[in-house]
């Protein structure tokens, strides 16, 4: 029996395996989602050392650790991204076009990407404060969230999670615009449109952080136990914003046009 008839034999009996492949839209994504988060775990790295260090040295100097820490990571958790991924837009889009992929993968790969990274910073910021709640308690602390900023409602940690990934989620798209219009528009109409671009953001901050008495019709939202803006109204809010932005984001990601080469 010649190596051939045996080799023959053996792949009736074990066919190989088809070779899947990443489609454009999945491989953009994995591409960013890669780039991003081997940025964001240095973030977190220091993150983490401040989270564990700072009550120690708070005891020290004060001699009681009354408030958590990761907490005041929030704003952070915020304009990191931000500026990281306005950079991903505007220098992205060329390499992914000069390397035969389509400015429609792009657009899908990216908008893939922003919500799984704004799901996954949510995930750890919320999962965190229970951690650093927990080894408080471990360690005899007392642990409370400052009153400021985030004012979830009597959601508990649901409200946390809640308002965390509305706020990234809006933010992490506002970053991809700003990216987006200065690459298409140029300069002057970046600056220009950022009332626009980065107002989203702002709006649903003020909205988190202050009573929503002044929003129109928000008693069909129902009242939270403290004041705050019930849960259901941020949810809402930062849904339409995130359509909003994404559809921006799209008309101009899809539209772009590739500059010239020069020489």
């Amino acid at each position: 029996m010649s190596t051939t008839t045996t080799e023959r034999g053996r792949t009736a009996l074990f066919p190989a395996r088809p070779v899947r492949r990443q489609g454009p839209v999945l491989r953009t994504a994995v591409s960013l989602l890669s780039w991003f988060w081997a940025v964001a775990l240095w973030y977190w790295a220091i993150v983490l050392v401040i989270v564990i260090g700072v009550p120690f040295l708070v005891r020290a100097v004060a001699g009681d650790v009354d408030v958590s820490i990761l907490w005041h990571a929030r704003q952070s958790g915020i304009w990191f991204p931000f500026s990281v991924l306005i950079g991903v837009a505007t220098t992205y889009p060329a390499v992914h076009v000069a390397n035969g992929m389509t400015r429609r993968s792009y657009a899908r790969g990216a908008l893939v990407a922003v919500v799984v990274s704004a799901v996954a910073f949510a995930l750890i910021m919320s999962g965190g404060l229970l951690a650093e709640r927990a080894w408080y308690d471990a360690m005899g602390w007392s642990w409370r969230l400052q009153d400021g900023w985030f004012a979830p409602g009597d959601g508990g940690i649901l409200g946390v999670l809640v308002a965390y990934l509305a706020t990234f989620l809006v933010s992490y798209l506002s970053g991809l615009l700003v990216g987006t219009v200065y690459l298409s528009a140029g300069g002057w109409w970046g600056t220009l449109t950022l009332p626009l671009t980065v107002g989203p953001i702002v709006l649903l901050m003020i909205l988190v952080d202050n009573p929503y008495d002044w929003v129109p019709y928000s008693h069909l939202f129902g009242t939270a136990a403290d004041g705050g803006t019930p849960l259901a109204l941020i949810a809402t809010v930062a849904a339409v914003l995130s359509l909003a932005l994404a559809a921006a984001f799209w008309a101009l990601a899809t539209r772009w046009s590739v500059p010239p080469r020069r020489g």
